[in-house]
């Protein structure tokens, strides 16, 4: 008994030593995210690496009926020798209403330090929303699986015991691969193969991605989560390995042949424990402390072996669309999708522009989708369109829909009728071209006032010439009248000059007032001020402009401050630039240029979209949150 006592001992200090050095983080979440009316979410404010946590204040729960909590919990994870643990707090509750809640940040006290967590935001419908199996009044909350419940261990495997005659290349090769996996090795031009990177292992490893695969000829979307490290169990060729995912894509094949995706190359520092340094004592304890039984072996009982992995090369024949029964307007979609044309006016004047929008909606190669050709009718002209993505790129195939905005101008007054568009698509399911069409549109155009011509005639010039003849006829009035025009226009300059020193030095010392109360505001106001406060108030109003213009403000406010730029200079380039020198992701940039442009399209169209101001606004939201944790 005394040996276990002992390793309990060095374990409660070695889990100390590793906590204390980590970083005190203080999130809070709730499980789902969408429920309905007599259904449950389960809300949790967890305190993670604090030594000591004094205090959880939870937020105001004034909307929802508390079944259970708060229940207290604690615990500790590793993961590949990293050791964390945490404190939380969890609520089970109940929506007294439909409607879209946003639960406050919970305030907490942990290490002598104040933390305040993030907001979450709950959807709550009328009807069921199939999220939560226990939707029936009468039925436990916990009757299904436990959403708090830590993941599973990884599997334990003693490959990483080096026994004495045994080649350390040998046992790695082994229980250790990288291989990719395909959803379909043939597919046709435009339609989207799912490629996955696996790592598959049996021993203990530090490993890091060195050669990401190149994917020449396709269109590439990544579909796992940036900083994805989840795990599961699977069986190749009838053993168990720990498989890791490293990277998850959708390719849209952009050309037809054997087309080869790119190898994956890692390195890994793989660790081995020489047999004569491991207690082989078979007693049950020895499982708890197996992930840790490293750090008390001297440094001549570990083997160290560094290993570059890659993945054998696969290729994906693609097939070239049929040629038979191509359509005329037909220009490379693929997957099956609807066609809508709008108009921002259907009555206007001559002296105003038109604006008409074709929207194209469905599931496929959307990304790659180029705009319809327009059929304008006689007297109408139309210019080049505008296009706006409004996709969702984690389905396969991506779904959503594109939108392209023609402006166009009618010099004639009358009735116009604006064709229906046709968009042809190669639709994989039926191995066949379809085509759709939109509703034809009719305008009307009234003449408008014109602008005003400048018509000499002779008549006019003559009256001209006598006028001037007048006027000139008594020079002293002349002279007398000009010295009286240079004379107020010598006193309107020295004032107006004087006027504008004023003004700057008055602009000056507004500048500088301005400064310090943003200085004293910013050490006032907590860090999570939400600068989309203005943009939330209005998301239940009818006037979706202003919530888009003070959504637009909100995010230029914001990244003014964080990029240290006026917000009148910020632009695409500088945005880029600024972030890319914070070291923040440039997925996270490339995102944040999307929703801006969403953000001009929805300001500067009269198709302003009420549906989508909910989502637009937690997009901003969390992108906010997620620039925010970078501090460079």
């Amino acid at each position: 008994m005394q040996p276990v006592l002992q390793k309990i001992i060095l374990l409660f200090f070695l889990l100390t030593g590793y906590c204390t050095n980590a970083q005190v983080k203080f999130s809070a979440s709730i499980t789902p995210a969408e429920i309905g009316r007599d259904e449950y979410a389960q809300l949790k404010l967890m305190v993670e690496n604090a030594n000591e946590v004094q205090q959880i204040v939870p937020p105001s729960l004034k909307d929802f009926i508390i079944i259970s909590g708060p229940n207290q919990e604690s615990g500790m994870t590793m993961i590949n020798g990293v050791v964390k643990k945490y404190i939380a707090l969890s609520f089970v509750l109940k929506p007294k209403a439909t409607g879209n809640f946003t639960i406050a940040g919970a305030l907490a006290k942990a290490d002598a330090g104040d933390y305040k967590s993030n907001a979450v935001r709950l959807k709550v419908t009328a009807q069921s929303s199939g999220n939560n199996p226990a939707a029936n009044l009468n039925s436990s909350p916990f009757n299904s699986i436990d959403p708090f419940a830590e993941p599973a261990p990884r599997s334990t495997y003693n490959e990483y015991i080096l026994r004495k005659g045994e080649n350390p290349a040998d046992k790695i090769k082994r229980n250790m691969l990288v291989r990719v996996e395909v959803d379909k090795k043939s597919v046709y031009v435009g339609e989207p193969v799912v490629a996955t990177y696996k790592l598959y292992t049996r021993l203990k490893s530090e490993s890091n991605m060195t050669k990401n695969p190149s994917f020449n000829g396709f269109s590439v979307l990544d579909i796992q989560q940036p900083n994805d490290m989840s795990y599961r169990t699977e069986k190749l060729e009838g053993r168990e390995y720990n498989v890791y995912i490293i990277r998850k894509v959708q390719l849209y094949p952009l050309l037809a042949g054997n087309l080869e995706l790119g190898i994956a190359e890692i390195d890994n520092n793989v660790q081995f424990i020489k047999a004569a340094y491991v207690n082989q004592q078979a007693d049950a304890m020895n499982d708890i402390f197996r992930d840790l039984a490293q750090l008390t072996i001297p440094p001549e009982g570990i083997d160290i072996q560094k290993v570059t992995l890659q993945s054998k090369p696969l290729s994906i024949l693609v097939k070239p669309l049929p040629d038979a029964g191509k359509p005329s307007s037909f220009k490379g979609a693929v997957g099956n999708f609807t066609i809508e044309t709008k108009v921002e006016k259907n009555n206007f004047s001559t002296d105003d522009d038109g604006k008409m929008a074709i929207i194209i909606s469905g599931e496929g190669n959307l990304q790659m989708i180029n705009a319809p050709e327009m059929p304008w009718p006689k007297g109408i002209e139309g210019f080049d369109s505008k296009a706006t993505d409004d996709l969702f790129k984690g389905t396969v195939p991506v779904s959503g829909r594109k939108i392209f905005e023609f402006p166009f101008t009618v010099s004639t007054p009358g009735t116009y009728t604006l064709p229906a568009v046709e968009f042809s698509f190669f639709d994989t399911r039926d191995a066949k071209y379809k085509t759709v069409s939109s509703n034809p549109i009719e305008i009307t155009v009234t003449k408008g006032t014109g602008k005003p011509k400048n018509v000499i005639t002779e008549a006019n010039t003559k009256s001209k010439d006598n006028l001037l003849t007048k006027f000139f006829s008594n020079r002293l009035r002349v002279v007398s009248l000009v010295a009286v025009l240079i004379i107020i226009g010598l006193i309107v300059w020295l004032k107006r000059d004087t006027k504008n020193e004023q003004q700057l030095a008055d602009t000056a010392q507004a500048e500088a007032v301005i400064k310090q109360e943003e200085k004293q505001v910013e050490e006032i106001l907590p860090a999570q001020q939400n600068p989309l406060a203005l943009a939330e108030e209005c998301l239940h109003r009818e006037d979706a402009k202003l919530f888009y213009m003070h959504l637009n403000q909100g995010l230029k406010n914001f990244l003014a401050k964080k990029l240290a730029l006026p917000a009148e200079d910020l632009n695409r380039k500088n945005i880029a630039e600024q972030l890319d020198a914070k070291g923040i992701r440039n997925e996270t940039a490339v995102e944040l240029q999307k929703l801006k442009d969403e953000m001009e399209w929805q300001l500067y169209t009269p198709f302003a979209d009420h549906e989508k101001m909910k989502t637009m606004y937690d997009r901003a939201s969390d992108l906010l949150q997620l620039i925010n944790t970078y501090h460079n």
